[in-house]
């Protein structure tokens, strides 16, 4: 199929929930118009492979799913809904390109995202870098930076096992815009990013219980092995399942008493 073909094809399947996206793919970019009173939440992910993936344990429909989840991740660690995503593809042959976008565009539906355009190209090995939008009311987009002495820290889900198809948690993003004062998700190693979020608020933390952990994985996977996908959050309130207790936001020496020993590309 030629590269053209390629774009047809995809023009034609890839969802298209309007939500502000005026021009979608087929243009040279996307027009999209925000609505008064909300503001704009952008996330980028590489999903490369051999350092992300091996296509021996990852189908391209595993790939395509999982290169928007982890964007998808980002945008319920802000707060927000998202919108639309753009995709750029790198990829060896073009029989990669349909089953990939068949996971992508199953999930982006699923969370009724707008594919609105992206790129393909030829490598040796598959690249993925995507974009995706979101919006949240002004003012209340979540940062790291926000914990406070006193806080309760919280983690949304089991961690310590590596998942191949993760679920976002979209699905608490309206309970955690309105309860929390920090969050972001968990994809370093809860050790690591409990540490990233303690540093960028200017706190540390008492450890007052051990993280959930998944069945096969073990208490060391929980703390330091990453890709879990769910969300760390600091919140006032005492807050119920599936929000899991694992410390509270202290004032004293930025960072986390855990030593850091999750994912670092460059470690």
């Amino acid at each position: 199929m030629s590269e053209r073909g390629v774009i047809d094809w995809i023009r034609k399947h890839a969802p298209n929930f309007g939500s502000g996206v005026r021009v979608g793919i087929g243009d040279d970019c996307a027009v999209y118009r925000p609505v008064a009173g909300e503001e704009l939440v952008f996330t980028t992910d590489f999903t490369i492979e051999g350092r992300h993936f091996t296509l021996g344990d990852y189908s391209p429909r595993d790939v395509g799913y999982k290169a928007l989840a982890r964007g998808l991740s980002d945008i319920a660690a802000m707060g927000a809904d998202p919108r639309f995503t753009l995709v750029s593809l790198a990829v060896p042959d073009e029989t990669f390109v349909k089953p990939f976008f068949g996971g992508l565009f199953g999930l982006a539906r699923k969370y009724g995202v707008t594919v609105a355009g992206g790129d393909l190209s030829r490598s040796e090995k598959v690249h993925v870098d995507i974009v995706v939008c979101g919006t949240v009311p002004k003012g209340k987009a979540l940062l790291r930076s926000g914990a406070k002495p006193g806080d309760w820290l919280y983690v949304t889900g089991p961690l310590g096992i590596w998942k191949k198809r993760p679920t976002p948690r979209l699905d608490l993003v309206e309970i955690v815009r309105r309860e929390a004062h920090a969050a972001m998700d968990i994809t370093d190693g809860l050790s690591m990013d409990l540490d990233r979020l303690l540093i960028a608020s200017g706190v540390t933390c008492e450890i007052t219980a051990a993280p959930p952990v998944c069945r096969g994985a073990t208490l060391e996977d929980a703390w330091h092995r990453g890709e879990d996908y769910e969300l760390l959050i600091a919140s006032p309130k005492r807050l119920a399942k599936p929000f899991h207790e694992i410390g509270l936001v202290c004032a004293g020496r930025p960072g986390s008493p855990v030593p850091p020993k999750g994912w670092d590309h460059f470690g």
